[in-house]
């Protein structure tokens, strides 16, 4: 804890950085489920998030890195390290999409790492641009949907991604002796779109250290006048599946194709929809959304996960997979 309280320090006296202690943090999830972190910090530069990374990497200080929060259930007991928020790094910029020769009517919405998903649309939709309308009303940020691969109406982010700047982690060096004689340290580096190293809600970020800074958007100008209203037939659909009456994280769990009909209607078909552990909740409307009915912790809503686990697995021997995250 000293050595947090050094860090918090050394943090708080560069401009650099918002900086906060015992922070508590359930409000900032979308599950509004969780407890404490001793320090959160939140870099107001790409360079600052990349310098955070490193320091603590340095110090051996375990981190956590939080876009929007909707797709995490944070432990009950808080998080014993420094949580390090992208909140503040939510710039977008239009640019050609070459630019040493015309490029028609095709442009790049390059935005960063915390900047809201939705907040993209709005501002391509503004500035007439498409090819982002589904992705309307989807919680959490570019970078979050970017690490996952997000897919929303048959639409996946990987449809519409270019250039993606992150800082991917270089392991340490070691002696003579085998031991490691310099810490692992982030580097910034570049990955263009390559259809091969992307898949149904896997990026080639899912499950490693990278840690996206910016994301690039191919979208096209426009005159269509209904593309403000085709962005809206999207949002007026997540309305109606009830996405937003109550703190959850949307899908819980994937579907799969082999399973032949979507998660959500194997669930209703088992007649879970409505089952309660604790405050956590099956959505009574939808068989794929788990909500904070009354108060959930994080355990409520893991254990109702597994609980429809052994059940699928069960009745029909399907596996199911979650979307969600635990910490």
């Amino acid at each position: 804890m000293n050595n947090l309280r050094e860090i918090a320090q050394k943090f708080n006296i560069s401009e650099e950085f918002a900086v906060y202690e015992n922070v508590e943090m359930a409000r900032r999830f979308s599950f509004k489920v969780g407890g404490r972190t001793p320090l959160l910090i939140e870099p107001l530069t790409e360079n600052a998030l990349l310098k955070a990374l490193n320091t603590l990497e340095a110090e051996k200080i375990p981190y956590f890195i939080l876009g929007g929060g909707t797709n995490i259930v944070f432990s009950d007991t808080g998080y014993d390290g420094v949580v390090i928020s992208t909140v503040k790094l939510n710039n977008i910029e239009e640019m050609p999409l070459n630019e040493n020769k015309s490029s028609g009517d095709q442009v790049v919405l390059k935005c960063q790492c915390g900047t809201l998903m939705n907040t993209v649309v709005n501002f391509a939709v503004k500035n007439s641009l498409t090819g982002l309308e589904e992705f309307c009303g989807l919680p959490g940020t570019c970078g979050g949907a970017g690490y996952m691969n997000a897919r929303c109406f048959n639409r996946e982010i990987s449809d519409v991604v270019g250039t993606i700047t992150y800082f991917d982690k270089i392991p340490g060096k070691k002696d003579v002796s085998g031991g490691i004689s310099e810490n692992p340290q982030f580097v910034r580096k570049t990955l263009e779109y390559d259809k091969t190293m992307w898949s149904y809600k896997i990026s080639p970020f899912t499950g490693t250290d990278k840690v996206i800074s910016s994301v690039e958007f191919r979208v096209k100008k426009t005159t269509d006048s209904g593309i403000q209203q085709r962005a809206a037939s999207f949002m007026k659909e997540r309305v109606e599946k009830g996405h937003f009456k109550f703190p959850c994280a949307g899908s819980v769990f994937k579907n799969n194709h082999a399973f032949g009909k979507p998660t959500g209607q194997i669930v209703d078909e088992l007649g879970l929809k409505g089952q309660t552990i604790g405050g956590a909740q099956i959505a009574p409307w939808h068989g794929n959304i788990i909500i904070n009915r009354d108060n959930a912790t994080s355990k409520d809503i893991k254990a109702l996960v597994e609980f429809v686990k052994e059940q699928v697995k069960s009745k029909t021997g399907f596996d199911l997979e979650e979307e969600i995250l635990f910490y």
